[in-house]
Order: structure tokens, then C-alpha cells, then sequence
């Protein structure tokens, strides 16, 4: 039932946003009831979960068809229906710019802008030992596993989503 306050509400938003005449109570009260009935697939006159995964499924479903077909008719250049290689390679976008920053700010121990070969033992060396708990030379599963728990502990949390 969560989704079909949350969907009213929003549709409400909606509704204000683009009202450019006043609309009365009963003309809103026919577009929740309509929405009702497309949520209510069975028509008993309730929505249960099921009802609302299987809408929320086809309308996300309607929508990824939609932005397939955008995406086609955008690749498509020559509008003959089909992809050549050349037109499919279109899929693939530019990669986001790559920063280098942490990188070299982890490895580049004397802050010279190169990482000779030394710098890189070192500090994957260091890494080593500090994955390696019982400092026997080996790095067991179990090492590795408490060091990634110890590094995600040691993470700040994300920002919160506003």
C-alpha cells in the first residue's frame, strides 16, 4: 500500500504542476480511482503487493523498452532499421576522465610525480604486511577478509541523499 500513497502523492505533484485550470475534488477523485484500477489487476477492489510488483514491474519494463528504442533510433545514423559495427560502437560512450590523483598520492612516496619501481614495492609491500596478521609471509583468505572489513570500517559513510 506504500507505493499507491507515495504514486497519489506524486501524481498530485504532478497533477499541480502542469493544472493551468482549477481542478475540482471529484476530477481528481476519478484520476486516483482510475490509477486504483490499473493497480488493482484482479479487480476485487484491493491492491495487494503482488498487484503492485507486477505494475511496478510493467511500468519499469514499458519504460526500459521506451529508452531502448531511443537509444536504437540515436545509433541508428543512417535510419535503415538495423546497427552496423560502426553504428554499435556508438553504444559505448566516452569513459569518464580518469584521475590519477590517488594514485600517485598513495605511491609517489618522495611527491617527485613519478612512481619508480621502489615506491611501488613499498607501498604494496606495506599492504602486504598489513593484510598479513600473523606475519608468517603468507596472506591467508581469512587475512584478507578481516582486512577488508577493517578498511570498509575505516571508510567515512556516504553522504546522505537529499
Amino acid at each position: 500500500m506504500g507505493y499507491l500513497w507515495i504514486s497519489t502523492a506524486a501524481l498530485l505533484v504532478l497533477q499541480q504542476a502542469a493544472v493551468t485550470q482549477p481542478v475540482p475534488r471529484a476530477e481528481y477523485l476519478k484520476v486516483m480511482d482510475g490509477e486504483f484500477k490499473q493497480l488493482d489487476a484482479n479487480g476485487d477492489g484491493k491492491v495487494t503487493a503482488q498487484e503492485v510488483t507486477a505494475r511496478q514491474t510493467q511500468d519499469e519494463r514499458a519504460q526500459a523498452l521506451a529508452l531502448n528504442r531511443k537509444i536504437f533510433a540515436q545509433l541508428d545514423k543512417d535510419k535503415n532499421g538495423s546497427l552496423s559495427p560502426e553504428e554499435f560502437a556508438g553504444l559505448v560512450g566516452n569513459p569518464p576522465p580518469v584521475d590519477p590523483g590517488p594514485f600517485m598520492q598513495r605511491m609517489d612516496l618522495d611527491k617527485d610525480g613519478v612512481v619508480t619501481l621502489v615506491e611501488h614495492r613499498t607501498v604494496m609491500l606495506a599492504t602486504f604486511d598489513a593484510i598479513d596478521a600473523d606475519k608468517d609471509g603468507v596472506v591467508t583468505p581469512a587475512e584478507m577478509q578481516a582486512y577488508q572489513q577493517r578498511q570498509r570500517a575505516a571508510q567515512p559513510p556516504p553522504p546522505a541523499k537529499r
